[in-house]
C-alpha cells in the first residue's frame, strides 16, 4: 500500500486489523500509528485498549496473549508489536504460531508490526500478512515533500519563511523528519513573537548535522585550508563524535564525488545525477557535491577513496585507534 492510500484510510476511519509498518522514516512511521490511535482508541480506556510490545525476546505467544484479550469498555483494541524480527525469520516456532493466529483476528482488534530495517530477500515471509492486512514500507520523503511539511507546521504557528530558506534548513539538517521537527521547534521557539523566519535565524540556532559538518570538512579540505580542517576535527572530537563514523563519512564522501565527477564528465545534469543516489539526495546537496567534485581530480578522488576503506579496515582489526585513523586519513586528504 503506498503510504498516501493509507492516509485516506485513517481521513475516513477504514482502518484495518492488521499492518506491517518498516522503513527508515520512523518519525513518520509512529506518526501514522498515532493518528490510527486516535481513530479507535477511547482515551478514557487508553490502559486498557492500547499495548506496544517492544523488543526481540517478545514471543508469539504474548502477542497472542494480548490479541486475544477482549477490549475494555470499548469497541476496539490496538496491539502495536515494534523491533520484535520475528518476520525475519521463517523457521521459528514464533514465526508459525504468529501467522496461525494472523490468518484468524477478532474483530475487534487493530494490529501492527514495525521494524526499522526489512531484508528484501525474506519478503516472502510477510505474505501471511498481505493476504490478511497491508504492508506500508516509510522511506525518507523527498526533499520536495519536506519543504511542503515544513513550510505547513511554519504556516501554523504563524510564521512566514521563504521557500529558498526551507530548502537550506533541510540542507544543513539532513532529510530526517525526527531531526527536522526538533530544529523546527528550536527555531520556532527562538523567533518568539518575530513572524518572519530568515537565514540569520537559522544559522544562529540550528545544528548542523555530522554529514553537513563533513561537507564544511572537504570545503576546507579542497581550499588548502589546514588550520581550519584540524579546528573543525578537533571540534567534532569536543564535542563526542564517534571517529570511526567521521571516517566513514569523510571516505564515503570521497566516494560519492569520484562518482558525481565520472557522471559530470559524462555531461549528466545534476537532476539526472541526484537519481543514481538511494535515498535521492536533496538537490542542495548534490549541487554541493558537483561543486566540490570538480576541485578534486579523479585520480586524487579514486586513491582517497581506496586509502579511506584501508583505514577503516585498520580500525576495525583493532591495529589503529579509531582518532588516530581519521587523523592520519585527513591529513593525506589535505596533502592533494
Amino acid at each position: 500500500m503506498e503510504l498516501k492510500d493509507l492516509d485516506r484510510e485513517i481521513s475516513a476511519g477504514k482502518i484495518g486489523q492488521l499492518y506491517f509498518f518498516y522503513g527508515q522514516e520512523q518519525f513518520l512511521l509512529e506518526n501514522k500509528i498515532k493518528a490510527i490511535k486516535k481513530r479507535i482508541v477511547e482515551p478514557d480506556f487508553e490502559e486498557f485498549n492500547f499495548v506496544k510490545l517492544e523488543g526481540k525476546k517478545i514471543t508469539a505467544h504474548e502477542i497472542e496473549n494480548q490479541v486475544l484479550s477482549v477490549p475494555v469498555m470499548a469497541e476496539h483494541k490496538m496491539v502495536v508489536v515494534s523491533k520484535s524480527g520475528i518476520f525475519g525469520n521463517a523457521k521459528s516456532k514464533d514465526f508459525t504460531e504468529l501467522c496461525d493466529l494472523l490468518s484468524d483476528l477478532p474483530e475487534y482488534i487493530t494490529l501492527i508490526f514495525t521494524e526499522e530495517e526489512f531484508d528484501k530477500k525474506k519478503e516472502k515471509n510477510l505474505d501471511t500478512i498481505k493476504k490478511n492486512g497491508t504492508v506500508v514500507k516509510f522511506d525518507l520523503l523527498s526533499p520536495k515533500q519536506l519543504e511542503l511539511w515544513l513550510e505547513k507546521m511554519f504556516e501554523e504557528r504563524g510564521k512566514s519563511i521563504l521557500a529558498k530558506d526551507i530548502a537550506y534548513m533541510i540542507e544543513i539538517c539532513g532529510q530526517s523528519m525526527a531531526v527536522l521537527f526538533n530544529e523546527f521547534e528550536k527555531l520556532v521557539g527562538f523567533a518568539a513573537d518575530k513572524e518572519k523566519i530568515t537565514s540569520q535565524d537559522i544559522q544562529a540556532v540550528v545544528s548542523k548535522t555530522l554529514e553537513t559538518r563533513v561537507f564544511d570538512l572537504i570545503d576546507s579540505i579542497a581550499e588548502g585550508r589546514q588550520k581550519k580542517v584540524f579546528e573543525e576535527l578537533s571540534l567534532l572530537r569536543a564535542s563526542g563524535e564517534n571517529p570511526a563514523t567521521i571516517l566513514s563519512l569523510v571516505a564515503s564522501r570521497m566516494g560519492e564525488l569520484l562518482m558525481v565527477k565520472q557522471l559530470l564528465d559524462d555531461r549528466l545534469s545534476a537532476d539526472n545525477i541526484a537519481g543514481y543516489f538511494e535515498p535521492k539526495k536533496h538537490p542542495f546537496v548534490v549541487k554541493k557535491l558537483c561543486e566540490q567534485s570538480r576541485r578534486f581530480d579523479e585520480k586524487y578522488l579514486k586513491k582517497m577513496t581506496l586509502k579511506g576503506t584501508r583505514y577503516a579496515a585498520e580500525v576495525r582489526s583493532g591495529r589503529l585507534d579509531k582518532w588516530i585513523a581519521a587523523e592520519m586519513y585527513v591529513a593525506e586528504l589535505i596533502k592533494k
